[in-house]
């Protein structure tokens, strides 16, 4: 007669921190998005440019959101998607003969934070 066989447990898979602190970034970077887009944004509405550019900043914010998110969760797409909602109001600049900002602090070290751990994530 055997004693009882001990099955092994499944390895957990640990989150580094550095993606938690991403995730959390990111869902700051949107949601200051989405509130100084409208904040701002509907005193300055007097185009159908403003208008399209008010959306744009309103989607990327929600993007980012999405992208928070999928970070958490350790999903590569949620990296990839950080980039285009950084990318996504810029290229409505230019498409609107506007200057180009830069890209929120907080969005930029969600990337980094985020990329700087792409072998973490699935």
């Amino acid at each position: 007669m055997s004693g009882p066989t001990s099955t092994p447990k499944p390895a957990t898979t640990t989150r580094p921190a550095v993606l938690t602190l991403a995730s959390v970034l990111c869902w700051l970077a949107g949601l200051v998005t989405i509130a100084l887009s409208i904040s701002t944004g509907l005193s300055l509405i007097s185009t159908v440019a403003d208008v399209v550019l008010i959306t744009v900043n309103l989607a990327a914010g929600a993007m980012v959101c999405v992208a928070g998110l999928l970070v958490y969760r350790q999903r590569k797409v949620g990296a990839l998607l950080v980039v285009i909602a950084w990318a996504f109001p810029q290229a409505a600049d230019l498409a609107a003969g506007q200057p180009v900002r830069p890209g929120p602090v907080l969005l930029l070290l969600a990337m980094l934070a985020t990329f700087s751990n792409w072998r973490y994530m699935r």
